[in-house]
């Protein structure tokens, strides 16, 4: 992944079809959350689509976007935009983030994809579409 500690928030990630499963815990000492908020910290939204964005880069990464089976370059993925983001529910410490993200188009160098993330099985954040520019 070109994210790495203290901004990687794909702890584990499996992909089954053209969809890729992955999980966060938000273990309570990340950074931002001193100052978001103090004495009650709350997982940003925009973090929580960081991690489906991390996430989908590993659809990218798995050598099947291209029917010569090149790789995307880690070095060349790059967020563009999302659209269509909702958060349903408010990620605290403890919380465990399981993420979904599927494709839903990719033709070099842009791949669109839709995440969401559960928690306990609740509904806490969707993106309709999550763009990323890619490079072999």
């Amino acid at each position: 992944m070109p994210q790495q500690h203290p901004y990687l928030f794909v702890e584990d990630a499996e992909i089954e079809g053209g969809e890729v499963h992955g999980s966060y815990t938000i273990k309570g000492d990340e950074f931002f959350l001193k100052g978001h908020f103090p004495n009650n910290p709350v997982f940003p939204a925009s973090v929580m689509l960081e991690a489906l964005g991390q996430l989908a880069i590993v659809l990218l990464m798995r050598g099947e976007i291209d029917p010569s089976g090149k790789n995307a370059n880690k070095e060349r993925i790059f967020f563009t935009s999302a659209d269509g983001v909702r958060c349903m529910r408010i990620c605290k410490p403890g919380d465990r983030l399981e993420m979904k993200v599927s494709a839903k188009r990719i033709r070099h160098p842009i791949g669109i994809f839709e995440g969401s993330i559960f928690v306990n099985g609740e509904k806490a954040a969707y993106a309709e579409k999550i763009s990323l520019t890619f490079d072999f």
